[in-house]
């Protein structure tokens, strides 16, 4: 049996048990011992083994030529590319290539692309983020760092809020907390416009229009203080900006943050004292509730809601969004590579058709597949189709990989030693062994660019097995005592308390909670949270990971259409009837889909899962640009569409 952990970009990163008989896995199984993951997987965890063995596999790399793929040995893609850099790099300078990357493995060697493009010479890379940045960035704002409470602190919890969050399809251990929770006889209150696997569960489903958390956590916060429900000493010992929050909440009208959020009065006032008056409840965030504008504001108005009410840093309380436990503990740059980067470069996603247009001649793709993964795909595969040179690192021809140049095939998680941590919950980390022999040793994007590197004649390049590179990764945790062999065969975690900021000494300026930031405000951001709503006659389209896979993962075999999911009155007011074809048609284009009624869903909404390649029609064609308003999070759910019936 070998130790491994799922890579995927997920909150559990779930501890494995891999079973291997004559270098072929067997099964897959979740470790019922590890305290995080007790047992408990998904199926998207047990597809590793589905993707292992799939039919549609890449085994070799790929050369396109006159439209059509030659396979070409590895060394001679290492031929071709080191050509290309060496050729750019002397007309153009290094940062006329870009590499983007996004959470296609959490892994920490399926990164070395990074490592390999810093002694290159330091390149261009993309800043924004098509996940979790603006909340990220709100939470640092706050509180200076990302921290949660471990998981099964939710079960010392008088009522659990889940805003806007779905552990059924999303974080699987939660779930199973949560259930145990609601058996003890904790409320479990579920805060989503959506009609969600958790919502079912729940106590009270409070329907929420969609971007108008803030309305509502502000609606919240004006009934605290009002009957003077917040922790007054709290608030002296350990707030800071609660008097300029208190006078911006005063220019709100209650009835308007009522109608904006589309909940009564008597309901916030039920949910207010819930939270308020029964110490302590917990507040977990979902990412959808940042994929707005006005998303980084929302979690901002959200966590001031823990702060006024004295719930951080007390057991069964805390505002969970996300845990970065290890980041800044490791030494994710054991050789210096930063030092050789001097041509590193950034700009901001969302500007990618206009900025690589003048910009770039190659771009290199890992661990993403942007062609499914970005918005307005439309003007995106435009600009990106015309770029010289383009490489894609993945193990099948997706999208963004038909329009490449040249594809080279990785290995599984599981024909790869590696290091594995979340920053978004699970707090251990885990040793992946390999578990079975790849078909070629190069297709490990550590070796392939180790080669690569001896091609270009880098001589600072790391030429070091990975064992050793590992080690130096993990050097900072020696004086713990922790080392691979610990954990390899231990479960180790350097997370010591199981509530987040237990000490409440936080990581801002003031080393207090901020509602009012400074720091924000030197940024251009309103200092205190704030509610704007954008608002259109049109359905708002709304955009949700599928519960069987992440990303771009799965729909690779599916021939059929994408379905998108409305509401009886919706489908009235239309004249549609369940299972027809229409069109969505939003500023930036159009799809066909087929229309699947939804009973509990809301009127204003068109909800379509993503990951539908691009021949099933894929939402992220119709979605913005945009960001928000902070973190340079991508907008997704600020996109308006309207439905055309077929002729």
């Amino acid at each position: 049996m070998k130790s491994h952990g799922c890579t995927l970009d997920c909150f559990g990163c779930c501890k494995l048990n891999v079973h291997v008989e004559d270098n072929k896995v067997i099964k897959i199984e979740a470790d019922k011992n590890h305290p995080y993951t007790k047992g408990i997987m998904c199926e998207k965890g047990r597809n590793h083994l589905k993707r292992l063995n799939d039919k549609y596999r890449l085994y070799s790399p790929m050369r396109k030529e006159d439209g059509k793929w030659i396979n070409i040995s590895f060394e001679e893609a290492i031929d071709i590319i080191a050509d290309k850099l060496k050729y750019y790099k002397e007309k153009y300078s290094s940062n006329s290539i870009m590499h983007y990357s996004e959470s296609g493995s959490g892994s920490i060697l399926k990164g070395i692309e990074d490592i390999f493009f810093n002694f290159y010479g330091g390149i261009t890379k993309a800043d924004g983020g098509t996940c979790w940045s603006a909340g990220s960035k709100a939470q640092k704002y706050d509180f200076g760092y990302n921290k949660s409470h471990f998981i099964d602190d939710v079960l010392n919890s008088k009522n659990i809020i889940l805003w806007s969050k779905n552990p059924a399809n999303s974080h699987i251990q939660l779930f199973h907390r949560i259930k145990k929770a609601k058996e003890k006889g904790i409320k479990i209150i579920v805060i989503d416009p959506l009609c969600t696997d958790t919502a079912n569960i729940a106590d009270i489903h409070i329907k929420i229009n969609p971007s108008t958390d803030a309305a509502l956590a502000m609606a919240m916060a004006k009934i605290i203080i009002e009957e003077n429900l917040q922790d007054t000493e709290f608030i002296k010992e350990n707030v800071i900006g609660f008097e300029e929050y208190k006078a911006y909440l005063d220019t709100l009208d209650m009835n308007y943050l009522c109608d904006e959020c589309g909940v009564d009065i008597d309901t916030i006032k039920e949910l207010t004292y819930l939270y308020a008056k029964e110490k302590y409840s917990s507040i977990y965030i979902g990412y959808g509730v940042q994929r707005y504008k006005n998303g980084g504001n929302s979690i901002r108005a959200i966590d001031a809601l823990g702060a006024i009410t004295g719930s951080i840093g007390k057991k069964g309380g805390g505002v969970n969004y996300s845990n970065k436990v290890y980041p800044d503990v490791l030494n994710l740059d054991p050789y210096n590579s930063y030092k050789y980067a001097s041509k590193e470069r950034e700009f901001d996603l969302n500007e990618f058709p206009s900025f690589a247009k003048d910009n770039l001649k190659a771009i290199f793709i890992s661990k993403a597949n942007p062609l499914n993964q970005w918005p307005n795909l439309n003007e995106f595969t435009k600009v990106f189709k015309s770029i010289e040179f383009k490489v894609c690192i993945d193990m099948f021809l997706t999208d963004t990989a038909k329009h490449c140049d040249l594809v080279i095939p990785c290995t599984n998680t599981l024909e790869t030693e590696d290091l594995l941590y979340t920053s978004m919950s699970n707090p251990y980390i885990v040793y992946n062994e390999k578990c079975v022999e790849p078909k070629h040793k190069l297709m490990d994007e550590y070796y392939f660019f180790r080669e690569l590197a001896k091609k270009m004649e880098m001589k600072e390049y790391p030429y070091v097995p990975k064992k050793e590179y590992l080690a130096q990764i993990i050097k900072p945790l020696e004086e713990r005592g922790i080392t691979l062999e610990k954990i390899k065969n231990e479960y180790v975690t350097i997370q010591e308390d199981d509530v987040a900021w237990k000490d409440l000494i936080f990581k801002t300026p003031s080393k207090k909670i901020e509602i009012y930031s400074e720091c924000a405000k030197k940024n251009n951001v309103s200092p205190t949270p704030v509610y704007i709503n954008e608002k259109s006659s049109k359905l708002r389209l709304i955009t949700t990971h599928p519960k069987r896979s992440l990303m771009s993962q799965s729909f690779k075999d599916i021939d059929t259409m994408a379905v998108a999911n409305i509401s009886q009155n919706t489908a009235k007011n239309h004249n549609l009837l369940n299972g027809e074809i229409v069109t969505l048609k939003s500023s930036n284009g159009e799809i066909d889909v087929q229309i699947n009624i939804n009973n509990k869903l809301m009127d204003n909404i068109v909800h379509m899962e993503i990951g539908w390649w691009e021949k099933s029609s894929n939402p992220n064609f119709l979605t913005e640009g945009a960001v928000s308003d902070m973190g340079k999070q991508i907008a997704y759910y600020d996109t308006f569409v309207e439905i055309k019936k077929k002729s």
